[in-house]
């Protein structure tokens, strides 16, 4: 009876110890599941507080906008709107007071407002050439930092415009709306005759190394009668692009065999007769593109502003010109390169930086706004995930339907791998503007070879007595 009566004792005690732990994992369970259920909430909140969208429409005021943008002010050929004709579709109740300014004009009026310290603008756009000098100044708000948090905005942006826009701390200082990598333009037909080939691989075959490109050149010459480029300065971009070092290292001035290069290649491109003559910009320099020049170094922009309404047959033709749109191609030259671009900025002194920052961000990280412009203008914007949208279903008439917008994808993301960005320096646009002002007395046989060289180191001297030239 003793052991039945200890068998019972031990048994109640297993069951109430069992009860005890089961009623402490249940607990325990319970604790767990609340803090798992309290932990689903926050994130819920914080994902509502991410998607909490502000009606554009409550955003109400002014802000002045300096810009030396035709897109900004201009419609399309078509009537196609202006940007900030599509910004106040979306943002009515702000008004935007555009000064325009003529692109020559736009650092030294920037210059001018800043030493002034009065009549700065809002928002002003910069051009590749100018924007690190403002960075360095640092008279642009730093975009990096709260409340504008750009990095994030702007992470499928090319890693080159960005970079082209970074303080020497990493933080954006602008933020742009394009790319701008270059393109080696050529007439199907020339090179059809010619060559017997018409097709962007065949036709970059040709002019895959400076020793091809004046084979090609002399072939043009003695065929068709034709040049090869309209002028000398026309292949700059290439040799430019191609350093390996900055033009300024340590205070001292760089100079690389590869721009040395670019001398004996204009002056062998000039000797032989295989360039026009003419200076950029001018009717001469446009008129080849209707006329006997095989190609034109250009661009994403300078298909459409430049190119584009230049072969496009007007209203009233001029006599005696024979209109070549649908009749180009767009290749890889001896080198990549990138040209221009247009970045945007808020003053560190704005009253309106709450307003500014909805323009600027609205303009260059807004995917909807950066797809439409592309399509309406065919500009090539600065994300590349718009981009692959807009180049999968892209052909240019002007271009025999080539899709230039792959073309021009492939070459930005080569060149953010290449890493060229980070030996940009504010000397470079004064440094080349000089550098080609001696190559241009060279070619012209006004100066010896060495003689061009120390022109040019003269000048950067004069320009930078900072700088060390030897």
């Amino acid at each position: 009876m003793k052991k039945v009566f200890l068998w019972l004792l031990v048994i109640s005690m297993i069951a109430v110890f069992s009860l005890a732990g089961c009623k402490e994992e249940a607990a325990e369970e319970e604790v767990a599941e609340e803090e798992v259920a309290e932990e689903e909430v926050a994130e819920e909140e914080v994902a509502e507080e991410e998607v909490v969208e502000v009606d554009p429409a409550s955003f109400v005021g002014e802000i002045s906008l300096m810009t030396f943008m035709d897109e900004m002010t201009v419609q399309g050929p078509n009537g196609e709107p202006t940007m900030v004709e599509m910004f106040n579709e979306v943002y009515p109740n702000i008004t935007v007071n555009i000064t325009k300014v003529p692109s020559g004009e736009m650092v030294e009026r920037i210059n001018t407002v800043l030493s002034a310290g009065t009549g700065i603008p809002d928002v002003w756009v910069g051009e590749q050439s100018w924007v690190l000098k403002w960075i360095n100044a640092d008279v642009w708000e730093n975009l990096s930092a709260a409340p504008y948090n750009a990095d994030a905005l702007a992470e499928d942006h090319f890693e080159y415009v960005k970079d082209l826009a970074r303080d020497a701390d990493g933080n954006l200082r602008a933020l742009t709306h394009q790319a701008t990598p270059g393109a080696l333009f050529y007439r199907r037909s020339m090179a059809q005759e010619v060559f017997g080939v018409s097709e962007p691989d065949e036709v970059a075959a040709l002019v895959s190394d400076w020793d091809s490109y004046i084979e090609t050149g002399m072939t043009i010459r003695d065929e068709l009668g034709g040049y090869m480029t309209a002028g000398p300065s026309d292949i700059q971009r290439y040799f430019f692009f191609a350093k390996q070092q900055p033009w300024v290292v340590d205070g001292a001035l760089v100079v690389e065999d590869v721009v040395l290069n670019y001398l004996d290649v204009a002056k062998t491109i000039r000797d032989e007769n295989l360039d026009a003559g003419a200076d950029m910009w001018s009717a001469e320099w446009s008129g080849g593109m209707n006329g006997n020049t095989f190609t034109y170094s250009m661009p994403t922009w300078g298909l459409f502003f430049v190119i584009e309404p230049t072969i496009t047959e007007p209203a009233e033709p001029a006599e005696g010109v024979e209109y070549s749109f649908g009749d180009w191609g767009l290749t890889h030259g001896p080198a990549s390169y990138m040209w221009g671009g247009t970045w945007q900025g808020i003053s560190k002194t704005s009253e309106n930086k709450d307003l500014a920052w909805e323009f600027v961000k609205y303009l260059t990280t807004n995917k909807e706004f950066l797809q439409s412009w592309s399509e309406l203008r065919g500009d090539f914007t600065s994300d590349i995930a718009v981009d692959e949208i807009v180049a999968a279903t892209s052909a240019r008439p002007s271009l025999g339907g080539q899709n230039h917008m792959q073309y021009f994808l492939d070459e930005a993301i080569a060149l953010s791998d290449s890493g060229w960005a980070s030996r940009i320096t504010e000397y470079d646009e004064d440094v080349q503007q000089a550098f080609l002002s001696a190559l241009g007395d060279y070619v012209n046989g006004n100066t010896t070879r060495d003689e061009a060289i120390q022109a040019w180191k003269d000048a950067v001297a004069a320009l930078y007595p900072e700088i060390t030239v030897e």
